[in-house]
């Protein structure tokens, strides 16, 4: 059974029945027929072209730079170095700092020295993107290389160069840890510990439309208008502010069609503030879009870490304890949203650890920085708890299905708090897992004789099940963290005379049909029709504060906001309705467009024409106020936590290492559904890149040049359609106790579970070759090379996490 063919859950009020159901998407007409509004698209009058010259060096000192001959370039209107931009303006903010660490002041372009490849070092505005690129050639710039490190765990040498010398006198930018009980205790009770170092690949996340920014600057109305591609809008309005020295209330950020985002497009980019600089220079717009080859260099990667992860059991299977003790690559500074954290807040995934610890080591490295992206630290801790689980079963001779399902949490003992201080919020992780395992045709490959099949191929089917945190618990705990945004979401309902209700939101709209999805809860709230509810979004100018969209938190926060502002306006267009209609407002109800008499449906009154009275405060009782319009901020009580199993079947060459994913199913819970197509494309969307992440793609950096080795599309590999393994999708839908309608989280669900999954699937159909693979990806080179040593005596490994008495002052290290 899809989702699409599952009956509403039970237990739910309906007014209109449209949450739980496929309405068409609001944003499909204006992006199908090429009307799409993105930043691109706009072009005022007399607009000017950025273009950026960025460090070709892994780490350099910037000597000497002599724009002289660009700026007489004809058609080259500004140019901006170094000083220029350390005199404009303050160093750029960090959404959400990374606890404990010194401030990195980093400026939109190279203050001296540069820390990697790709940093900006000049900016040029000319009348034509051609022009301005023509004048990068024309700058003379000197460096003097310097020594560089780009292996994250090489970073953390003593003898490795320190990127930041003037704040740190290591590469460490800090440690973070968490954890309860006793792990260390467990460990040695435990009759079997398993234990390995998993290496995450670095990846990119490739949105369709890469970052653009368009400013535009009144001198006289003292207004800064930016257009940009982001998530963000206010929170990127309130960076702006902070490097610009303006107030926020001169600044307008607009982002109205963003193609893609998966987290990379969160707070502000150096060339956001370039364009900014140079459109207040110039009193003309400045546009810049980025092209690939910028992309590659210059906007954050994701993933890149080293997890030395163990996992303690009683003879039985039973878990004692975990820790995870990992290097996170942050690159050369912390970007707007810097390392992930979510590897220590999951690190034990589903199951039941009282002892456990975990700590985050975030390291600077000379790489292009690291940001947010689609799970954010859940699919790297899965791929080694998950690698970890299969192994333990092999030690222990246990069924891996059956010694996942004894150690899951179970319905009755959620809420449950796990050693880092997540609370799990409901949910029936097992059945997932038997759903998955059913679905896959488990039990009939465990009874059989492992044997090639007639092409000589060997089949493996591998699990991998997780919990994914989605949104976020408070402001209270964000605040611990000295993040600089909120947990909240605000909107505004508004009436309008043709009987509808406009939405405005800040949250832009970027493929995840928020639009859609915020129109189906209010029809479903107040009483109107689906078609009469129309969303405004991304624009600071009309909308209220708000903090974005990422986390998977959006319909988490903006539900609670919509509902309440939907009861709002409906109970007072009740009371106007009953007014005029002579009856009480207990007794009316709204019904598409009209409000009506329960008992007596031909006593009704349209709601443009309620509405038409309220805005205008003529014939409205004399205890009503006039206009109709509703702002509400909602903050969920807890973070709401999906979960799910996924489980591939693999065939493979065990003499090459080629293999196929043959099938690959994925069962999965997000709570309440709002709109079941809406959430298979989702989940479909976000496995394309867990496979992608998993199977094909990685940022390569040759250690000893320090360059980027593969940062064109030619060279790195995401999936195409007809690269992705056939999908089945299963849904089960447990209501979440802590958010409005029982709604988990959605977007990144599918990026964390395949990693795990085929790798688990390929140990298994190579079990008898010793075979375990402990990086990402997943490729038929990697394989063959685990073949190639199958021969070796097993033994302990000889590169495991020490613990953290074993290490100075307690605290983990490499």
């Amino acid at each position: 059974m899809t989702i699409l063919d599952r009956p509403a859950p039970a237990g739910t009020e309906r007014r209109t029945g449209v949450i739980g159901t496929s309405v068409l998407r609001k944003e499909d007409e204006r992006l199908l027929r090429g009307d799409g509004r993105f930043t691109a698209d706009v072009e005022p009058a007399h607009v000017l072209h950025m273009a950026v010259s960025r460090c070709p060096y892994p780490h350099a000192r910037v000597l000497r730079v002599d724009a002289d001959a660009a700026r007489r370039l004809d058609g080259v209107l500004h140019v901006l170095v170094g000083a220029d931009v350390r005199a404009a303006t303050e160093p750029m903010t960090v959404l959400r700092p990374v606890p404990g660490a010194p401030q990195l002041p980093y400026y939109a372009l190279a203050q001296g020295i540069a820390t990697h490849e790709g940093q900006p070092v000049v900016s040029v505005v000319a009348t034509s993107r051609h022009v301005a690129e023509d004048a990068l050639e024309l700058v003379d710039i000197e460096y003097e290389p310097l020594p560089h490190v780009v292996d994250v765990l090489a970073a953390l040498e003593p003898d490795a160069p320190v990127l930041h010398p003037s704040v740190l006198d290591s590469n460490l930018l800090a440690a973070n840890s968490d954890g309860s009980g006793d792990p260390e205790a467990r460990m040695r009770e435990a009759a079997v510990v398993v234990e390995g170092r998993f290496r995450i690949n670095r990846v990119t996340a490739l949105p369709m439309e890469t970052r653009a920014v368009l400013a535009q600057w009144r001198p006289g109305a003292r207004e800064l208008t930016v257009h940009c591609s982001t998530q963000v809008p206010h929170l990127v309005r309130k960076q702006l502010a902070e490097s610009l020295r303006l107030a926020e209330g001169d600044i307008r950020t607009i982002a109205s069609d963003v193609g893609g985002g998966f987290g990379l497009k969160l707070g502000v980019f150096p060339e956001d503030v370039l364009a900014c600089l140079h459109a207040m220079a110039l009193r003309r717009p400045v546009k810049w879009v980025e092209d690939r080859a910028e992309h590659f260099r210059a906007s954050t990667h994701a993933r890149e870490s080293v997890h030395d992860y163990r996992i303690a059991a009683d003879a039985e299977g039973r878990i004692l304890a975990m820790t995870n003790v990992y290097a996170t690559d942050i690159g050369g500074w912390n970007s707007p949203f810097g390392s992930a954290q979510l590897s220590s807040v999951v690190f034990n995934g589903p199951y039941r650890v009282e002892d456990g610890y975990a700590e985050r080591r975030v390291t600077l490295t000379n790489k292009t920085p690291i940001g947010a992206y689609r799970g954010y630290g859940q699919p790297e801790v899965n791929f080694a708890y998950e690698r970890l689980m299969d192994q333990l079963a092999r030690r222990l001779d246990l069924d891996p299905v059956e010694l996942r399902a004894k150690n899951m949490l179970t319905p009755q003992e959620l809420p449950w708090k796990n050693p880092t201080g997540a609370v799990y919020d409901s949910g029936d992780y097992e059945r997932c897992l038997r759903m998955a395992a059913e679905a896959i045709g488990w039990s009939e490959h465990r009874a059989a004789a492992p044997a090639p099949r007639a092409d000589g191929r060997l089949v493996g089917i591998g699990f991998s099940s997780f919990v994914e945190r989605t949104g976020y618990a408070s402001a209270r705990f964000l605040a611990r963290r000295g993040s600089q945004f909120g947990a909240h979401e605000s909107v505004t309902l508004r009436a309008n005379r043709s009987g509808g209700i406009d939405v405005y939101t800040g949250v832009s709209t970027m493929g995840q049909s928020s639009e859609t999805a915020f129109a189906q809860v209010v029809s479903d709230v107040f009483g109107i029709d689906y078609a009469a509810v129309k969303v405004h979004a991304g624009d600071t100018g009309a909308s209220p504060l708000n903090t974005g969209a990422f986390a998977s938190r959006t319909m988490i926060a903006a539900g609670g906001a919509l509902k309440q502002a939907a009861e709002v306006l409906a109970g007072k267009i009740l009371r106007l309705a009953a007014w005029r209609l002579e009856v009480e407002a207990a007794d009316l109800e709204i019904a598409g467009s009209l409000v009506r008499h329960r008992e007596n449906p031909d006593v009704q009154v349209s709601l443009a024409e309620v509405f038409g009275v309220a805005i205008t405060g003529q014939g409205i009782p004399p205890d009503e106020e006039p206009g109709l319009e509703s702002t509400t901020h909602f903050e969920p009580s807890d973070a709401a936590y999906s979960y799910g199993t996924a489980a591939a079947r693999v065939s493979v060459d065990p003499h090459t290492g080629e293999f196929d994913v043959e099938r690959f199913v994925l069962v999965h819970d997000a709570g309440t559904v709002v709109n079941p197509q809406v959430v298979e494309g989702q989940v479909r969307g976000a496995l394309a890149q867990g496979f992608g992440a998993a199977l094909t793609e990685e940022l390569s950096y040759d250690p000893d040049t320090g360059q980027l080795l593969n940062g064109s599309m030619v060279d790195y590999f995401p999936p195409t359609a007809a690269d992705l393994p056939p999908i089945e999708l299963l849904h089960t839908e447990v209501p979440s106790p802590v958010t409005p309608f029982g709604i988990r989280g959605v977007g990144e669900a599918g990026t964390i579970p395949p990693g795990a999954a085929v790798a688990n699937a390929v140990c298994d159909a190579l079990a008898d070759f010793g075979v375990e693979l402990d990086s990402l990806p997943v490729t038929p080179e990697v394989i063959w090379r685990a073949l190639s040593h199958r021969a070796a005596p097993e033994g302990p490994d000889d590169h495991l996490a020490p613990t953290p008495g074993d290490l100075p002052d307690g605290g983990p290290g490499y």
